[in-house]
Formats: C-alpha cells, sequence, structure tokens
C-alpha cells in the first residue's frame, strides 16, 4: 500500500466580509497507481474510464488545451458529469459504478488523466 497526499488551498481577499483561508489536506491509502496518461479527444465522446478495468479510486483530470473545453460525460445516460474549461482540473472519489466519457467542445484538445486506486 502506498500514500497519496491531496491537499486543496483556496485564498482570497474582498470574496467576503472576511478574508479567505482555507486548506484541507488528505492522506489517501493507494493500492496502486493504474495509470497516467494523456488522451487525444474530439467532438464525439469517448471512453475515458471504464467501470469494469477498475476498483473504486480517486481520479486526476487536466484540460491541457489553452482554448477549447471539455465535458465529462456518464456514459449509460449521457449526462454531464463535469464540464471542464480551457486549462482546468479536478481531483475526485470514483465509485466505478459507471463509465466515464470526453466530449470536446470542438478540435483535438488533450485530457491529462492519473486513476489512483483504493
Amino acid at each position: 500500500m502506498a500514500t497519496l497526499t491531496s491537499q486543496l488551498t483556496l485564498t482570497g481577499t474582498d470574496l467576503t466580509s472576511d478574508v479567505l483561508n482555507l486548506t484541507v489536506t488528505k492522506a489517501l491509502t493507494i493500492s496502486k497507481a493504474v495509470e497516467i496518461k494523456r488522451i487525444t479527444t474530439s467532438d464525439t465522446a469517448s471512453a475515458i474510464l471504464t467501470a469494469s478495468s477498475y476498483t473504486k479510486a480517486w481520479v486526476y483530470v487536466k484540460n491541457i488545451d489553452d482554448t477549447i473545453a471539455m465535458t465529462l460525460v456518464k456514459a449509460e445516460s449521457g449526462d454531464e458529469f463535469m464540464a471542464l474549461g480551457a486549462e482546468e482540473f479536478a481531483f475526485f472519489p470514483w465509485s466505478t459504478a459507471v463509465d466515464l466519457m470526453v466530449d470536446a467542445a470542438s478540435g483535438s484538445p488533450v485530457l491529462e488523466v492519473a486513476i489512483f486506486e483504493v
């Protein structure tokens, strides 16, 4: 078993009546880093995470493109799971209950993906 430490820090001024200074840290026990890959996307949805291939996992995604947005969608329903604007990223728990697909707004931007099984 390995440990992966995630940390989110949000700081800012003039957002609320108080200065924003929030940090959350979580040590995650990981059985293995299954994959770290870059996927060239298109405006036709394609699979990025197939539920039957993994156990419960933590997933990191980053839209590498500096202009084109993309959407992660649930394969079974086609419902939007997450929208990633240009150069946006996310780190989230994935139960592997549904396959996830990516659909670019246009062109062929690159999505960076890392999967860490628990």
